[in-house]
């Protein structure tokens, strides 16, 4: 595995992506991916995830689901370095023909499970990955069985699917299943506790009968352990709870809602990578 150092110099690097992707663009978002670029360099770079990019579709292969769309550049930066696709082509995000769309499709990208943009759907079909692969593998031990890994942000708890999806893998005993949610406590519109009422959302994900972890979303040593022992985890659906600080890494975007979505400008992108600590020239 590579030292949290060098993982957390892959994630600068994801991050400056990101930037690079929605400044060139003029569209997209950016401060769910910034918050989750640690934990999407962790699960590909860092020995959580079982994958091949050159045979994306090997059937023992992990699943990864990224139900919240809208984070799709953290998600192209980090298969494009850990060679999906050439690197060079994350210059064509959501352009005309492009492979890579304003949220994600299945079917034109390698290494894209799932086509998902409207909150929350992206967890049940999760739920139904993961029994059928236990329908499929159910047979083998735990620790052989391909596991589905579920992304979620803050805002889509609200969705009531979320919560379904949540009851029915418990039900199914679905231990191949590990959710992890990028708790950046801010949405489009402002932050989470000026427009939810979740109290504390351990708790309330435990009632439903999910394991949970919390950790903190940008250490990597620690969210490294956590996922060890999800892996371990037998018995039901785990829940990874990462807390995290949106727009991450940059210090103007650090969490302010108003970078939910909103394009930098030319001097911003200077700072930023400035901050992030990448050369561009």
């Amino acid at each position: 595995m590579s030292s949290a150092q060098s993982l957390s110099s892959i994630a600068n690097l994801i991050r400056a992506d990101v930037l690079q992707m929605v400044y060139k663009a003029k569209a997209g978002h950016v401060a769910g991916p910034l918050s989750s670029a640690d934990l999407l360099t962790l699960l590909f770079f860092g020995e959580i995830l079982k994958f091949d990019p050159s045979v994306p579709e090997w059937e023992e292969r992990d699943r990864l689901v990224l139900s919240c769309g809208h984070y799709c550049p953290v998600l192209y930066s980090a298969l494009a370095r850990v060679g999906y696709f050439p690197h060079s082509e994350i210059d064509s995000f959501m352009k005309i023909n492009s492979r890579l769309p304003g949220h994600p499709e299945r079917g034109i990208l390698p290494g894209i499970e799932v086509s998902s943009g409207p909150l929350g759907q992206g967890v049940s079909v999760a739920t139904g990955m993961a029994l059928a692969l236990k329908m499929k593998y159910g047979h083998r031990p735990q620790a052989e069985t391909p596991r589905v890994y579920c992304i979620l942000s803050d805002g889509e708890i609200q969705e009531g699917q979320v919560w379904e999806a949540f009851n029915f893998a418990v039900r199914r005993q679905l231990d191949n299943l590990i959710f992890v949610l990028d708790r950046n406590r801010i949405q489009i519109e402002n932050y989470i506790s000026q427009l939810a009422t979740y109290g504390p959302v351990s708790g309330r994900m435990e009632a439903f009968g999910l394991t949970v972890f919390e950790t903190d979303g940008h250490d990597m040593e620690h969210m490294k352990k956590i996922f060890e022992k999800a892996k371990l985890s037998q018995g039901g659906p785990v829940m990874i709870i990462l807390n995290t600080l949106a727009g991450k890494g940059v210090s103007f975007m650090e969490n302010k809602p108003e970078w939910h979505d909103k394009v930098p400008t030319e001097e911003q992108m200077k700072v930023a990578l400035q901050e992030l600590g990448v050369n561009t020239q």
